[in-house]
């Protein structure tokens, strides 16, 4: 009798040991969720685009292993393996959070310390132009790099209020395209002045 009761304890032990691998580790998902959901505020996307990738990546592995077992019968169930992808998620998501703070520091560094010498190379682009040749069939060129010209010059307004507005990646990417705008007119205007001086020569 003592070792039927015996069994029958270890069957009710093994039966709630089943049943508590059957249910889904509902606090470790949802501070999973939200830890991604910090990452995402903290423009992880922007700043640490590669580590929030992982932490992504890891989501979608976590719901995909929750889905799973969902369609399994309850008794053969287990969430083992979700738990430690959550766990995964919040890891990469708290990565994503620290990695961002240090990346948006860094743009914000970048930029701050770049837009003066843009401001110099538009600067003097703008005097290259002002001696540009100018005749027959190129005032018009002359005219149209003036416009370009004016509409680099207003994008450093736009740079510094999206610098005063903690946008650096907006900031970043109108920087990068003055500083390149002002290098492709100033190439231009070299190419004209060389072509001139060919022409003088012959």
């Amino acid at each position: 009798m003592k070792i039927k009761v015996l069994g029958l304890t270890a069957l009710v032990g093994i039966a709630i040991f089943a049943i508590a691998c059957s249910q889904p580790p509902t606090d470790a998902i949802n501070a999973a969720k939200a830890a991604l959901e910090a990452a995402n505020a903290a423009e992880a996307g922007d700043y640490a685009p590669e580590a929030f990738a992982e932490a992504q990546t890891a989501q979608a592995a976590l719901e995909a292993e929750v889905k799973a077992q969902e369609g399994k019968f309850a008794l053969t169930r287990s969430y083992a393996k979700a738990a430690e992808l959550a766990a995964a998620v919040k890891a990469a998501s708290d990565k994503a959070v620290a990695d961002a703070a240090t990346g948006k520091e860094a743009m914000k560094a970048e930029v701050t310390g770049r837009i003066e010498t843009v401001k110099a190379s538009v600067a003097s682009v703008k005097e290259m132009l002002a001696k540009a040749p100018k005749g027959k069939g190129s005032q018009a060129d002359v005219e149209a790099m003036k416009s370009d010209l004016a509409g680099i010059e207003a994008s450093f307004s736009e740079i510094e209020t999206a610098i005063g507005a903690g946008t650096y990646k907006d900031a970043k990417a109108k920087l990068d395209a003055a500083q390149k705008g002002a290098a492709l007119m100033k190439a231009d205007i070299e190419a004209a002045i060389a072509a001139k001086a060919a022409a003088v020569k012959k």
